[in-house]
């Protein structure tokens, strides 16, 4: 039997937080032992500091009393701690690695470079590595601190060149804005969508695209999600397809009924024509491709009552690449990954998580529309996977920062 993704990423992270927790927590009593002698101040360092060693699992706590998803008591209590708890356990991991670095890396020198056991100590030089060891410790603190409170918020807008060969000029400099993984919640107030609304209005764009994952969990979350994202305007439409977090919180037909009612066109394995002068784009989009039930079959057939110059699919999760490309997609919508959330470093090919599931996280991605076809004319299919504006699972990004891209097609 297969194990859901979500069941393996909590045993992972259990794997590499407990032990880091018992470790520094463990560094931390035998400090406190060495400066400490009075034993009832030093039981209520210890206490308080378990507190903070507490910390990171307190929201699997919280989750395993309330249930995973659905209605969420106390949600800015949730909020709160869950910032918290980000803060301290991306922190934790990077302290405990600089500490051990710094506790084992001296075992692993050759003893013939180490100088004389005579030799006088230095308590300069020793006391300058301890504040260098100290400030290097504290940093990731620091690091996942600004992640949590800042980086999140602090959008970036993102400008990319799509070419699609033989474009006619009526589709060219055509320009689509898209705003994917929105996952409006504790994380995701309206006012703080409303921003990101007023953000794509004044790019001025042909055609938004929503790709998916538009609340957290809770089908309350629909109706403000809606009622915000109803700003947004683009002058050809406004079209979306479903999340994941979408589809397993039952809200995929609310959202496509009151989407309906606000003019955004929900396209759930179907399609829709744009007509822009003589020319014609098929804007496709199909279910989410693990919990929904997409059928890109059925929006091709749609698609081909009305063909379009240039056909572009929205799909929530970029997989489906490969089969669009195949299947004469020009261009592909996708989110999901978030980028990684945490990068190492800032590059859209940066280390993440999201590297390990997937070989399309984040960035502009091609492959061949039709093997068969002679070199010189053949039609290469793009993939745009966006970073997203939301979050999910922990409150943080690192060199990995919202992100609203604005499309613009163009002859190859």
């Amino acid at each position: 039997m297969r194990l859901p993704i979500g069941f393996l990423f909590l045993t992972l992270f259990l794997l590499i937080l407990t032990p880091v927790q018992i470790y520094l927590f463990t560094r931390f009593r035998a400090y406190v032992r060495k400066r400490v002698e009075n034993v009832r101040l030093r039981l209520m360092f210890l206490a308080f500091a378990g507190c903070f060693f507490a910390l990171p699992f307190m929201p699997l706590v919280w989750r395993a009393y309330f249930g995973p998803y659905g209605e969420q008591r106390h949600p800015w209590l949730l909020r709160d701690l869950l910032s918290a708890s980000s803060i301290w356990w991306v922190g934790s991991i990077g302290c405990a690695i600089v500490l051990f670095v710094y506790n084992f890396l001296p075992r692993l020198v050759p003893s013939s470079r180490r100088k004389p056991a005579a030799a006088t100590p230095d308590p300069e030089r020793r006391n300058f590595l301890r504040k260098g060891i100290g400030v290097a410790a504290t940093t990731p603190f620091m690091l996942s601190g600004y992640g949590v409170l800042v980086e999140r918020r602090r959008f970036e807008l993102e400008h990319f060149d799509i070419g699609i060969s033989g474009l006619s000029s009526a589709l060219s400099q055509f320009t689509i804005a898209q705003l994917t993984d929105i996952h409006l919640g504790p994380f995701m107030p309206p006012e703080e969508l409303a921003r990101y609304v007023e953000a794509v209005n004044r790019l001025n764009p042909d055609v938004i695209a929503l790709t998916g994952d538009f609340i957290t969990s809770s089908r309350s979350e629909v109706i403000p999600c809606v009622e915000t994202l109803a700003g947004l305007k683009a002058r050809y439409g406004i079209f979306a397809c479903l999340g994941n977090h979408d589809t397993f919180s039952g809200a995929a037909d609310k959202l496509t009924e009151l989407f309906a009612e606000k003019g955004i066109q929900m396209l759930r394995n179907d399609s829709a024509t744009v007509e822009v002068g003589n020319s014609k784009i098929a804007i496709l989009g199909i279910d989410d491709l693990v919990v929904g039930h997409p059928n890109l079959q059925r929006a091709r057939s749609v698609a081909q009552k009305q063909p379009g110059e240039v056909n572009i699919l929205l799909s929530h999760r970029p997989e489906i690449f490969p089969t669009a490309a195949r299947e004469g997609m020009d261009l592909v919508l996708s989110g999901h990954y978030h980028g990684g959330q945490i990068k190492l470093f800032p590059e859209p090919d940066g280390l993440s998580i999201a590297r390990f599931l997937t070989p399309y996280a984040e960035g502009l991605f091609y492959l061949p529309r039709s093997a068969g076809s002679a070199e010189g004319d053949l039609k290469v299919g793009s993939l745009f996977v966006g970073r997203g504006v939301g979050i999910t699972a922990v409150p943080i990004r690192i060199n990995c920062p919202p992100q609203i891209a604005h499309l613009t097609l163009k002859n190859a």
